[in-house]
């Protein structure tokens, strides 16, 4: 196999046909094929067309892993204000009590209803707390999965364009 500048005449003749040589776009032979400016541009596109492909893929997996990490923040923040709710309902709790016990009223019948009633208030604000926390890792995780799904997609789609590009250009 023989590699070298190609010949800059006009043309020379190989197994019995012209072939042209273009010093604006033959670069080298190599053996008896010439490698032009558009052979090398090819080659560069689908070089480019892999690289998007790649990052379509790396973007897809850095959008996941976002997701996913805001859903653990959510749920560690829930169980947080959860029990930042359950702890200023237990102080309420207390504060209502000293002020019946220092009324002198007995607990039953109304003060044991306001107690019931605001100990029932408490834990709904509690257990409401948890659940838009839930709500929202759940919505988060929603999030990973699509962008995991989408991966196979955006990666296709890039390898599309790209192969449209190259054979739109080869045309």
């Amino acid at each position: 196999m023989r590699i070298g500048v190609g010949h800059f005449s006009d043309w020379h003749e190989h197994r019995g046909q012209k072939v042209y040589n273009d010093p604006a776009t033959v670069l080298f032979t190599v053996g008896s094929s010439q490698v032009t400016l558009g052979t090398v541009a090819t080659i560069a596109s689908i070089g480019g067309t892999v690289m998007s492909a790649m990052g379509a893929s790396q973007q897809g997996q850095a959008n996941a892993q976002a997701a996913e990490y805001n859903a653990a923040m959510a749920r560690n923040e829930a169980q947080a204000e959860e029990a930042r709710r359950r702890r200023e309902s237990q102080r309420q709790m207390g504060a209502i009590r000293a002020n019946i016990g220092k009324s002198g009223v007995t607990s039953a019948g109304t003060p044991l209803m306001v107690l019931g009633e605001s100990a029932e208030m408490a834990e709904l604000d509690a257990l409401t707390a948890r659940w838009q926390g839930q709500t929202q890792s759940d919505l988060y995780s929603a999030q990973a999965r699509s962008a995991r799904k989408a991966i196979p997609y955006n990666v296709g789609a890039s390898l599309l364009s790209g192969a449209g590009s190259i054979i739109g250009r080869t045309a």
